[in-house]
């Protein structure tokens, strides 16, 4: 029994030995193998029979793969050829747009040759009229909306100089000027500005008919005559001297959008006449002149000259200056036909102070006084005085961002300038300008204004009273504007 069990252990033995020798032989075929080459057995048992499926990879440095990467390279060059030939034209499009005079005598001939004498012809002609000639061109467009909270009829600001609700052109400017020796100024006004001008100085219609939208408001020769430091004489029409606000132009504008009492209803506005201005040192001027009177027609229809004249003093660094203008000369009056008829004698008086604190900087205080008188027949029959006071407070955030106030009072005790009505009126403004970042010379402004008098003298949307035809006014009225002004 003892033999059966050795003889089938050695057998069972022997069977696992041969298992193993045929796995060995099995391995041994599949590491020679290619590694590249996979072998896959699928037994069928159904068919009994055994498919053999072999699928070969190619190698990533095969045959196929070296043309495509021989092509790609061929690729490759022909591009850096036409990459060649592009850089090539470029460069000769640069050389032909290089802006050059052409030859002495010679046509141009590439794009830059033209370009070059084009701008050596524009140039040409900048220095005729700026170096030459002396002769500068600049202008200046003032528009936008403002909103009357009375919505009175007919979109009147009552006692507002050029200003009413709606939308506007406030002000076109064309300031055409030659420096020099003799020179000239001329400002060409259009818009609102241009009709409130003309309706007052009359100089736009020698029969006058009102209103006109454009109005020549300066034209004026100018000489420097060769004494001491040089005396300036203007004749022709200017703007009067009298005022702390100004019919603005490019270079020269006001704190505030809207124009004050003192300005519209105390002040002329223009004269033709004669004036010089002489500068003594670093510390006084002055200024005299003869002209035709307030806001006069070109034809003198006063029995003589009206004097005007004006004295400048400042220190050093001009951060306090007291400015000090005055007129007085026969002035025409309505006789009671309406024409102009009558002779009396006019006068005002006008000091205006300017300080900017060292302690404050970019800070400005200014501070007006008028006073004026009229004799002969001038309201009811007899005389008539005027007079009022602005203040002006100025403050500079930055370069870009500005506030103004102003509050003033007007004191008409006669009526004569305030359509008959003996009144005290009163204003307080505020205005916000601010210059557009990257927009040379272009300002936006946001203002607002309350207007009051001691009299029912502002008109409003209120019905007419059906029984006495007069319509209810009020003390005051409120104003907001939005504006953008740009001078070049």
């Amino acid at each position: 029994m003892n033999r059966t069990r050795t003889t089938r252990g050695f057998v069972w033995v022997r069977l696992a030995v041969g298992v193993a020798l045929i796995g060995l032989l099995c391995n041994a075929s599949a590491w020679a193998a290619d590694p590249a080459t996979t072998t896959t057995t699928t037994t069928h048992k159904r068919h009994h029979h055994v498919v053999t499926t072999t699928t070969t990879t190619t190698p990533a440095t095969g045959p196929n793969e070296e043309q495509r990467l021989n092509a790609l390279s061929g690729q490759v060059g022909n591009l850096q050829k036409q990459t060649d030939d592009t850089t090539s034209e470029v460069k000769k499009i640069e050389a032909a747009m290089v802006v050059a005079q052409p030859a002495a005598n010679a046509s141009p001939a590439t794009i830059g040759q033209h370009v070059g004498l084009n701008e050596t012809n524009i140039a040409s002609i900048q220095k005729n009229l700026t170096d030459n000639l002396g002769i500068s061109v600049h202008a200046l467009v003032d528009a936008g909306y403002e909103h009357n909270f009375n919505q009175p009829n007919a979109n009147v600001n009552a006692f507002r100089a050029w200003d009413e609700d709606g939308f506007q052109l406030t002000q076109g400017n064309l300031h055409i000027e030659r420096d020099g020796t003799v020179g000239f100024v001329t400002d060409i006004n259009v818009g609102q500005v241009a009709n409130s001008i003309s309706s007052v100085t009359h100089y736009s219609n020698v029969a006058f008919v009102g209103g006109q939208w454009i109005d020549p408001t300066q034209y004026y020769l100018t000489y420097t005559a060769p004494f001491g430091s040089g005396v300036s004489f203007e004749a022709g029409r200017f703007v009067t001297l009298l005022g702390a606000e100004i019919i603005p132009v490019y270079n020269n504008q006001n704190f505030n959008e809207s124009r004050g009492l003192l300005f519209n209803l105390g002040e002329p506005l223009t004269h033709t006449g004669v004036r010089a201005s002489y500068t003594f040192n670093d510390y006084v001027s002055a200024t005299a002149g003869l002209n035709n009177g307030w806001d006069d027609p070109a034809a003198n229809n006063n029995s003589g000259p009206n004097f005007e004249g004006e004295l400048a003093l400042n220190n050093k660094d001009k951060s306090l200056a007291l400015v000090v203008n005055g007129i007085v000369g026969d002035n025409a009056v309505p006789g009671s036909n309406g024409k102009q008829v009558s002779n009396a004698n006019l006068g005002a008086i006008d000091p205006i102070a300017t300080w900017k604190p060292s302690f404050v900087p970019n800070l400005t205080l200014q501070a007006e006084y008028l006073y004026a008188s009229q004799s002969g027949p001038v309201i009811n029959g007899h005389s008539a005085s005027w007079q009022g006071a602005a203040g002006y407070i100025v403050y500079d955030f930055n370069p870009a961002l500005e506030a103004a106030t102003r509050a003033e009072f007007f004191d008409d005790m006669d009526g004569a300038r305030t359509n008959g009505e003996a009144q005290t009126l009163w204003e307080i403004t505020q205005t916000i300008s601010y210059k557009i970042p990257e927009v040379t010379g272009l300002i936006a402004r946001l203002e607002y204004r309350h207007d009051n008098s001691s009299q029912n003298s502002f008109t409003n949307n209120n019905f007419v009273n059906p029984t006495t035809g007069q319509q209810h006014l009020w003390h005051g009225q409120d104003t907001l504007a939005a504006n953008f002004i740009y001078a070049f």
